[in-house]
């Protein structure tokens, strides 16, 4: 059963009246089915007229587009916003990239070594500890007797052109440099795509945008201007083999067009490689995310999977594809011709699952979806209680400040009508977390002590027995289709989990929990619990 978007309009109403008052990016989700789960991250960003006036922005949304955290970026930009598996947070600012920890504390930073450029497109952190990060190198090359520049690709470069060469880094976690490749030290400059020059004076020749450690061991780098995957032998840094571009090694048996502009290899749990192909204008070939099953002895390409959102459109840069646990994909499409998508969620069918669009031509570098954290994200919980005949909300002590999207900064509100009801308080260093948001459905039971009733999906269930001893039940009036149970402790630590479909009847122990108060949220409705 897909929701459509009009079930969503009060909540998102709500969350982009509060993000216009914060000059955050305001966004519309298009597309929400039960499937969609777990956090988006992302970085709305614009280029081009006008970005001077959009700060950069950090974002989690939720699984229905709510936003959890934010955190801007005024003045600087910052991107590739992500969370690896040993459960850090890294992102790109200011010439390095830094390491988060759970709190969204800097624990850390890394950037190039051996006085190369730092290139903000990517990094990985390794199982051992180790950090892979790209870099750049101006090199002087005479290229007059390449007539790849000007407008028709064909007048010669300069004799003595300043050329950007991509560079591949491994740092242990001390940041001792383990391994270094150059590219200059392994391609002909005939290997580029002429449709990506320029100047013929200065020269982004490469343009690394993703590297990869394979399962092997090995490198896997994405090239974007020469259209090509290469992949490198990390013991001896020679090639294995080049996919794709001038140099093409593989058999494409059912891909003719092949791939322009690529970004974001990677090797996924089945043994094949995702990537997205941007596409290109002239001659006109369209943005489409792509898995291939690769053969690396016989050198043959087999392309089992791709999606498309639109047939006439490419992008011009930027990127990202993302294959999750659950078989769903999520396609970021960077800087589309015709279109104002930033990213969307399909099935392996290619039913969308979420679709996410930001006004003002916003886009994004890379979105990452995470069906589960590895550490709890230790919200705020907004509390309900009545005062004589008014309806008070407590977003709890201790927070240096408050945001409610009612405009209000203070710690308690009255709330007056019905609603949907969203805080914002601080977390780490210059970010915001909000409280899972609470509905006032019925002001004669405004904080749902007996039964509650939500407006996103018409969910409506009693709560038994309140205060509780050993077992805690769920009790639905209507099967339903997805349902997200949490509970918390007073202090907002989640203690409990967990998704279930087309229940009628959800029991939860509590026999172990110590006695005190405790916060039960169904579907982002939030229940106070009173432990004996």
């Amino acid at each position: 059963m897909k929701l459509k978007l009009i079930q969503f309009l009060l909540p998102l109403f709500l969350v982009n009246n509060f993000c216009r008052s914060q000059s955050l990016p305001t966004y519309s989700v298009t597309m929400l089915d039960p499937q969609s789960a777990g956090y988006y991250f992302l970085v709305p960003i614009k280029i081009g007229p006008g970005a001077a006036s959009v700060i950069n922005t950090h974002m989690i949304l939720d699984n229905a587009g709510n936003m959890v955290y934010y955190k801007k970026f005024p003045g600087t930009g910052t991107g590739d916003f992500k969370m690896h598996a040993n459960g850090l947070i890294s992102y790109s600012n200011q010439n390095k990239f830094y390491i988060m920890d759970s709190t969204f504390t800097v624990i850390d930073s890394v950037k190039p070594k051996n006085g190369l450029i730092f290139d903000g497109h990517d990094i990985q952190i390794l199982p051992n500890g180790h950090f892979v990060v790209l870099g750049m190198e101006n090199v002087t090359m005479n290229l007059s007797a390449y007539n790849y520049f000007g407008a028709n690709n064909n007048s010669p470069g300069s004799a003595t052109a300043t050329v950007k060469c991509g560079v591949i880094q491994e740092q242990d976690a001390a940041k001792n440099v383990v391994f270094e490749w150059h590219c200059k030290d392994h391609y002909n400059f005939s290997d580029v795509d002429p449709y990506f020059l320029g100047s013929p004076n200065n020269v982004d020749w490469t343009h690394l945008n993703a590297v990869e450690y394979d399962a092997d061991g090995n490198y896997l780098i994405s090239v974007r201007h020469f259209n090509e995957i290469t992949k490198i032998k990390r013991s001896d840094s020679s090639i294995m083999w080049r996919l794709g571009g001038n140099a093409n090694q593989f058999n494409f048996l059912n891909d003719a067009q092949q791939f322009k502009g690529q970004h974001d290899i990677r090797r996924i749990a089945n043994g094949n490689i995702t990537l997205y192909d941007n596409g290109k204008s002239s001659p006109f070939h369209a943005a489409t995310a792509k898995e291939y099953q690769l053969n690396e002895s016989a050198l043959t390409a087999n392309l089992v999977w791709s999606y498309t959102e639109n047939s006439s459109t490419y992008s011009s840069a930027l990127g990202a594809h993302q294959r999750l646990p659950n078989g769903n994909t999520l396609i970021n499409y960077g800087m589309l011709n015709n279109l104002n998508h930033v990213f969307n969620v399909v099935k392996p069918s290619g039913a969308k699952v979420f679709e996410i669009v930001f006004t003002d031509t916003l886009r994004s570098y890379r979105a990452f979806n995470y069906l589960t954290l590895p550490w709890a994200l230790k919200r705020p919980v907004i509390s309900c209680a009545l005062s004589g005949t008014q309806t008070v909300l407590d977003a709890g002590s201790g927070y240096a400040s408050y945001l409610w999207n009612t405009g209000a900064t203070t710690q308690t509100i009255v709330a007056t009508n019905t609603g949907t009801f969203s805080v914002f308080v601080p977390k780490g260093q210059g970010g915001f977390i909000s409280a899972p948001t609470f509905t006032v459905s019925n002001l004669t039971n405004p904080c749902g002590t007996n039964s509650v009733k939500e407006n996103i999906n018409t969910i409506s269930f009693n709560v038994f027995p309140n205060p509780v001893n050993d077992l805690l039940r769920i009790n639905f009036d209507t099967q339903q289709t997805k349902v997200t149970v949490d509970l918390y402790t007073c202090l907002g630590d989640a203690i409990y989990s967990e998704q279930f479909y087309k229940k009628e009847l959800v029991e939860i122990s509590t026999s172990h929990l110590p006695s005190g108060l405790y916060f039960l949220n169904v579907n982002g409705i939030i229940t106070k619990i009173i432990k004996l």
